[in-house]
């Protein structure tokens, strides 16, 4: 079995390993994932074992919150109040702090009543901040540690000398040693224990407010539903009502109204009424479709024009598309590959800071002689070092990028897919569905499938990046080498049982080559499982797309393209964060420690360390959010696959349980063209003009057809192979009058 839960309270990559280590302790769990930006667990366990209840009592003992996830849109609306509360806590400290900057940099006209409002100015901010100390006490209580020990530690340190310093400045004062007691005054650092964790909170407010913009691409996706649905209900009478409900309410079996301009809500059947429905959101496909009576409705499809009744079947997490946020999410709490290194360093990070820090501490007192000088240094070396940076290199960039996916119609299910993908250097097709549309068109005596539009460009895409191009067809072999010489293959193997699909993939990986399967269908799901990275066509079966680590909702070759950029883009993002994290603290630590200060006399005080700290949280989510201009259409327009025609180079043949024919692509000019143009009647929506026009493209010659609703005409470019009757007999057999 596996599930979600929220879990609360993590601050680091450390957090994130205390609640893995928490889980895995528990009997009957098979594998535990947590995503710290969307602090999402993901839990695979035996339920003959354990349950979710135990599950989060591990997570609570450990010093975290968790909860089972119920609903997203619940859980979406619920996280208002804490924000707000937050960030009040969060001026009133950054208010107090600036008086007691101003106190402790000021002149002291009492030295005494000074220090007392330091002390007294400093306790309101201990307060608001003081969930570092409890989080803090419960990690040290489960044996672990985090960011939050680091911060508590620096701060405590500093509130402890000082009220040392408070202590001897009153007993000095008392006795009228002035002179001593200016000294201490000199020495207190009421201010920095305050500033360290205000600087802290306000990083960790930005860094959240950056967090949540990575989370937009995922969490817009829920804005394509309605949050308020139309319900009708029927009494025992048989009088029906309408009734605004909640769109958490919805049950199944609820009949409910969708008009012009709505978006549904739900997956269900209509059952009374017709619509035109934009299903591009969810489909890719532009053209509008025309939808009746026992016709299924799709959840985040909106209607054009007309109005239904639908009865809802698929409801909350069972919608398609919250099963597409569920399925991104989940990915999201997944662990791609090059986290690996950064989950190690996370693990011993804080222990060996700790070390540092009394090292500093104990080697500057040996040094200088001056107490006050080894303490600032062992303190700034505590809030300096940040495993924040570590922690969020990796799921802020996945989370974008797994966002950024999922809006185009490309679903991961793994961050480890997402990764292994940039590395593959072969793409293997099946032919029908994929390369093909799997509509059958008849040239001369011979049966064909109709390349899809973009796949010709999407092969020559695919070249340009390096990338060999491989189709698998059950076809003969005539049939087989025309479909690859439209679509433009690199090589094809035809004449093949459902079987040896795997086979070719495992042959070929055996060659060295690291291999992206793209499939639809039921005999494709033995390829998909076995290659490095399988893609299923969104239109394809079920047990495909369960085999699958990549889903293309859109059916579009070109967003293989598009997923593979993405991968690259999201993968380079997040060696540069990896990088950022490494770097900052090699070179601050070091700073922080004193190191440079007999060189060039730098010295950093802990205030500034613990704002370097914040910064570099900051400057890791920034750079994820980079992600968001990157380019995934780029050389992607529209194309004319009649304008590339390639020369088939026929080498020796090839025997693997049929024959392989390797196709060298070249590109020539096309023939003169002629444009047609007739009259249709029977025309009567967006889903007409679309059969017409697939209808005339699916002719031999044809190069493309743009139909009319409103003149009740096609005009047709052809390239002057093809007659008038023979187009019009086409349409005819489609159904309509010319």
């Amino acid at each position: 079995m596996k599930k979600s839960f929220k879990v609360t309270g993590m601050s680091c990559a450390n957090c994130v390993a205390n609640v893995e280590k928490a889980v895995r302790k528990i009997n009957g769990i098979e594998e535990v994932n947590v995503n710290l930006v969307e602090e999402l667990m993901l839990v695979s366990f035996d339920e003959n074992k354990t349950d979710t209840l135990a599950i989060e009592e591990a997570v609570r003992k450990a010093g975290y919150g968790a909860e089972l996830i119920g609903g997203e849109a619940k859980k979406k609306t619920n996280a208002k109040p804490e924000k707000d509360y937050k960030i009040y806590g969060l001026i009133a400290s950054v208010i107090l702090i600036i008086i007691l900057m101003v106190l402790a940099m000021g002149p002291k006209w009492d030295i005494s009543t000074n220090a007392l409002l330091q002390f007294i100015l400093v306790i309101p901010v201990l307060i608001i901040n003081r969930h570092f100390f409890i989080n803090a006490f419960k990690a040290l209580r489960s044996g672990g540690t985090n960011m939050d020990v680091l911060v508590s530690l620096g701060s405590s340190c500093a509130l402890i000398y000082s009220l040392f310093g408070l202590f001897m400045i009153l007993i000095n004062c008392e006795k009228g040693n002035l002179e001593h007691a200016e000294h201490y005054s000199m020495n207190l650092y009421f201010d920095s224990a305050g500033m360290i964790l205000t600087l802290v909170s306000v990083g960790k407010y930005l860094e959240s407010k950056s967090k949540r913009k990575t989370k937009d691409a995922i969490e817009g996706l829920l804005d394509m539903c309605p949050k308020k649905i139309v319900r009708i209900n029927t009494d025992k009478d048989g009088n029906e009502t309408e009734e605004t409900i909640a769109l958490e309410d919805i049950k199944k079996g609820d009949v409910i109204l969708i008009s012009k301009g709505e978006a549904a809500s739900v997956d269900g059947t209509i059952i009374l009424g017709s619509a035109v429905f934009d299903e591009s959101a969810i489909t890719g496909e532009s053209v509008a479709v025309k939808k009746e009576v026992g016709d299924e409705v799709i959840s985040a499809t909106m209607i054009k024009d007309g109005f239904v009744r639908v009865k809802a079947e698929g409801v909350g997490e069972e919608s398609t598309l919250m099963k597409i946020v569920k399925m991104t999410k989940e990915a999201g709490a997944t662990k791609a590959p090059i986290a690996r290194l950064a989950d190690k360093i996370s693990a011993v990070f804080v222990p060996v800071i700790i070390v540092i820090a009394i090292i500093t501490f104990v080697v500057w007192l040996i040094i200088s002689k001056d107490f006050v000088t080894a303490f600032s240094n062992g303190i700034c070396v505590l809030v300096i070092s940040c495993p924040c940076a570590l922690g969020l290199a990796t799921p802020v960039a996945i989370t974008v990028g797994m966002g950024i996916g999922a809006k185009k119609g490309i679903l991961f299910k793994s961050a480890e897919s997402l990764e292994r993908l940039k590395s593959t250097n072969t793409v293997v097709f099946d032919k029908t569905g994929t390369i093909t549309k799997g509509i059958v068109s008849v040239e001369g005596c011979v049966t064909m499938d109709e390349v899809r539009e973009t796949s010709p460009l999407a092969m020559k895409l695919l070249k340009e990046m390096g990338l060999e191009t491989v189709m698998l067809t059950g076809d003969k072999k005539e049939k087989a080498l025309k479909i690859a010489e439209e679509a433009g293959v690199s090589s094809v193997r035809y004449e093949l049982k459902p079987e040896d699909k795997a086979k070719i993939v495992k042959e070929l990986q055996s060659e060295g080559k690291k291999i992206l399967m793209v499939g639809d269908g039921i005999n494709d799901a033995p390829a998909l499982a076995t290659a490095e990275v399988g893609m299923a066509m969104g239109a394809g079966k079920d047990i495909a797309i369960e085999c699958a680590d990549v889903v293309l909702m859109h059916s579009d070759l070109l967003d293989v393209i598009r997923a593979i950029r993405l991968s690259k883009k999201t993968i380079l993002n997040i060696k540069e964060n990896l990088f950022w994290a490494f770097f900052y603290n090699v070179l601050m630590i070091p700073v922080a420690a004193g190191v440079m200060q007999p060189l060039i006399g730098l010295k950093l005080n802990p205030m500034i360390g613990a704002a370097c700290m914040s910064l570099s949280s900051i400057c890791v989510c920034l750079n994820a959010l980079r992600l968001m201009s990157v380019r995934l259409d780029k050389n992607l327009g529209e194309t004319n696959t009649n304008d590339l025609q390639e020369t088939v180079s026929k080498n020796d043949d090839k025997n693997y349980n049929g024959i392989g024919c390797e196709c060298d692509t070249q590109i020539t000019e096309s023939g003169e063209k002629d444009m047609i143009s007739f009259a249709v009647n029977g025309m009567m929506c967006a889903h007409c003009k679309k059969r017409v026009e697939d209808t005339l493209k699916a002719v031999s010659g044809v190069i493309s057809a743009e139909a009319d609703l409103e003149k009740k005409n096609v005009s047709v470019e052809t390239d002057g192979s093809v007659s008038e009757d023979a187009l019009k007999a086409a349409v005819k057999e489609a159904g309509y009058e010319v």
